[in-house]
């Protein structure tokens, strides 16, 4: 061999080298994106389902809302009443506080006013001696 063909043979195997270099590089950028496409896909895919449950949690939500006003509505009459007898109740007992009030004095007024009478104007003796 001359030293032409090995230097051509030695061009040609630094090409090789560095062609078998490159598709080294290519096949492990290649596995490397396919690994990340794959994480990716998985990740798309557990937020669409955890997506979809959270869907399915506001729909059920959203029913119980819907069923909780239409029971709040139920007993809104009923609670409007139990307040209104409240007040009432509480109406009943100020004026029977007020009335017994005004019954004590007009008591103690005509109390009053009957020794008045039977000091002044009955001319009433009492002996106590026999």
């Amino acid at each position: 061999m001359s030293t032409g063909e090995e230097t051509v043979n030695a061009a040609l195997l630094r090409m090789a080298e560095k062609v078998g270099g490159l598709a080294s590089a290519v096949e492990t950028l290649t596995t490397q994106w396919r690994q990340q496409d794959e994480k990716a896909s998985q990740g798309r895919r557990d937020l669409h389902q955890k997506m979809d449950a959270l869907r399915l949690d506001v729909q059920k939500l959203d029913g119980e809302v819907k069923a909780a006003i239409a029971d709040i509505a139920l007993m809104k009459p009923t609670v409007e009443a139990v307040e209104s007898a409240k007040l009432q109740a509480e109406g009943v007992v100020t004026a029977v506080r007020w009335s017994s009030r005004g019954l004590y004095w007009l008591a103690f007024g005509l109390t009053l006013g009957a020794g008045w009478v039977l000091s002044n104007w009955l001319n009433i003796k009492v002996s106590l001696r026999q």
